[in-house]
C-alpha cells in the first residue's frame, strides 16, 4: 500500500525513526562486528555478516514510514552513532557525510517511485553504494585500508547489492504477514 504523495516526517516519525536506527546500530555493533577479528585485513567483511537483517530493519523503518526525510533522518542517526565504533571504518565524523550520502541517495530513488518492491531495490542499492561511499570517505580523509578496499570493492558492492535486496525482501515479507495488520503501523503508514 504506497503512498501516492508523500509529505514529510513528523516529530513523532522522528521518535519512531530514532529507535529503529538505535535497533539497527545495535544489530550492527554486536552480529556485525562478530567478524571483525577474522576479517580485519579486509575491510567491511564483518557488515557482511549483519547485512541482511540490518537490510530488513531499514526497509521497514522506511516503509513503515513512508513520508520524506525518514531515510535520511535515519541513516544521519545510525552513522552518528557508529562515530565511535569500527563500523564503516576507524572511528571518526566522517561517518556522518556516509550516512547523509547514503540517505540522500535513498530519498532520491524514492522520488520516483515508493511501491514495495521500489523499496526493496532502493534497499540494495544503498546497500550497494555504502561501500564506494566509505571509500570516497576514508580517501577524502586519509584513512588506511584504502588500498585494500580499492580492489575489493566490485565484490563487495556485488555482495552488499544481493544481501541488501534480501533484507529488503524479508523486511517486506514480515510487513505483510505480521505488522501490516496492526492498527498503530497502519495509522502510522496513513498518517500525514
Amino acid at each position: 500500500m504506497p503512498t501516492a504523495k508523500a509529505g514529510w516526517i513528523s516529530r513523532k516519525d522522528s521518535v519512531f525513526i530514532a529507535i529503529i536506527a538505535g535497533l539497527s546500530f545495535i544489530l550492527e555493533n554486536s552480529i556485525g562486528l562478530a567478524l571483525l577479528p577474522l576479517a580485519s585485513s579486509i575491510p567491511l567483511v564483518g557488515g557482511t555478516l549483519s547485512a541482511i537483517p540490518d537490510a530488513a530493519i531499514i526497509f521497514l523503518g522506511a516503509y513503515l514510514v513512508p513520508r520524506r526525510g525518514a531515510v535520511l533522518l535515519f541513516a544521519t542517526i545510525l552513522f552518528t552513532l557508529s562515530i565511535v565504533t569500527p563500523s564503516f571504518g576507524p572511528p571518526g565524523f566522517y561517518k556522518i557525510f556516509i550516512g547523509v550520502a547514503l540517505g540522500s541517495l535513498f530519498e532520491l530513488l524514492l522520488l520516483f517511485n515508493r511501491s514495495t518492491a521500489f523499496y526493496i531495490l532502493s534497499a540494495g542499492l544503498a546497500f550497494s553504494a555504502s561501500v564506494p561511499m566509505t571509500y570516497t570517505a576514508w580517501t577524502v580523509f586519509g584513512l588506511p585500508g584504502v588500498e585494500t578496499l580499492r580492489s575489493k570493492l566490485p565484490l563487495l558492492m556485488a555482495i552488499y547489492f544481493v544481501e541488501g535486496l534480501l533484507g529488503g525482501l524479508l523486511g517486506s515479507f514480515l510487513f505483510k504477514t505480521r505488522l501490516s495488520r496492526m492498527a498503530a503501523v497502519q495509522k502510522m503508514r496513513s498518517a500525514a
